[in-house]
């Protein structure tokens, strides 16, 4: 069994949260053909992909703090 650690709002899985991150985000939203870590792009964990987990994503970018369920995200 292979285990991976998920950094919450890396949904490109470049061991980064960067506005690279937030970008493909708002494709994927806006329905683009773009490939995400759908587990990462659930930045608040509520099991599903929204433009609550965006927005959360662009609020940490800006350094604002994020109530959010992620560690990594606070």
């Amino acid at each position: 069994v292979m285990v991976t650690d998920i950094l919450y709002g890396d949904v490109n899985r470049d061991q980064k949260i960067t506005t690279v991150d937030g970008v493909i985000l708002s494709r994927y939203l806006a329905r683009w053909s773009v490939s995400v870590d759908e587990t990462a792009a659930d930045v608040n964990g509520d099991g599903k992909i929204t433009t609550t987990d965006a927005v959360l994503l662009k609020r940490y970018l800006a350094k604002w703090k994020v109530p959010s369920l992620i560690p990594e995200m606070e």
